[in-house]
């Protein structure tokens, strides 16, 4: 039996159906090698710090998370992106009268007058921190929308395979996804998986190259119910991308291997 998070905190329910059945294809496409696997789904809401912990203590045994040099420590990922980076391409939702201001953004100098919402525990403050890009956070992300409508911030970017059905939950008239506007940085999602997994370490990395191999991957990205909103990416060609550096990314992180990400936009704005 292979137990595997439901979901990891408040407002990612929308998403968490692709890498369960990601995980559920991995697991049938390396079924005639390593034989088959019943899967438990762990029902049960985790911050992103307390899953990292459960996982380690060994009372789940397969996660997915945004990685850094601190989780890779703690944790035993599967070096393949299983969003193929759409995760660190990210789109902001703003309050609707503020698109005249964000269309105005051009570099990262220009952002920096605005406030994002941004999750507590999640790696990603740290890379906008290193911009030096103000943040205000909370832990319950449906509070994240709230804090945007009240003007506690400005915007709140959402990766561009989770934003289309997240918005239809917690949207509405008085926000916009703004897609002119992209703001990337790489980072990584990966399985996380228990110590002493190292048979089903190997397994899921073989099922993931094969299915980067033959295209699955990128088929499956663009037409999951939970993730076919960032397609096609050719509809970002026109926007404006501010690229910023994720400081916090191990030394094995493979940057250099083109076959493992998607990016989108023209030449960057700000720093690479």
């Amino acid at each position: 039996m292979v137990r595997v998070s439901d979901w990891q905190s408040q407002g990612e329910e929308t998403r968490v159906d692709y890498f369960h059945d990601l995980f559920r294809r991995l697991i049938d496409e390396t079924t005639p090698r390593y034989g088959p696997v019943r899967i438990e789904r762990v029902r049960e809401k985790f911050s992103q710090g307390r899953l990292l912990a459960e996982l380690k203590a060994g009372r789940i045994d397969v996660t997915w998370t945004g990685t850094n040099i601190e989780r890779e420590k703690e944790g035993n990922p599967i070096r393949i992106p299983i969003d193929m980076g759409l995760i660190g391409q990210r789109v902001p939702v703003i309050r609707a009268r503020d698109a005249a201001a964000f269309a105005a953004v051009r570099t990262v100098e220009d952002l920096k007058r605005f406030t994002a919402c941004q999750g507590a525990q999640w790696p990603d403050f740290d890379v906008l921190a290193a911009s030096g890009l103000p943040q205000v956070t909370n832990v319950h992300f449906d509070q994240l929308y709230s804090m945007l409508r009240a003007g506690r911030c400005d915007y709140f970017a959402r990766g561009l395979a989770e934003v289309a059905e997240e918005y239809e939950t917690y949207g509405g008239s008085d926000l916009m996804v703004f897609e002119r506007l992209v703001i990337a940085y790489p980072m990584p999602v990966y399985f996380y998986l228990a110590p002493g997994k190292e048979d089903l370490a190997r397994r899921l990395e073989e099922g993931l190259r094969t299915l980067l191999a033959n295209g699955e991957l990128k088929r499956m990205l663009s037409t999951h119910p939970s993730t076919r909103g960032a397609f096609p990416l050719e509809r970002f060609n026109e926007a404006t991308i501010i690229r910023l550096p994720n400081p916090n990314l191990p030394p094995a992180t493979p940057l250099s291997d083109p076959t493992l990400w998607l990016n989108v936009g023209r030449p960057a704005n700000g720093p690479s």
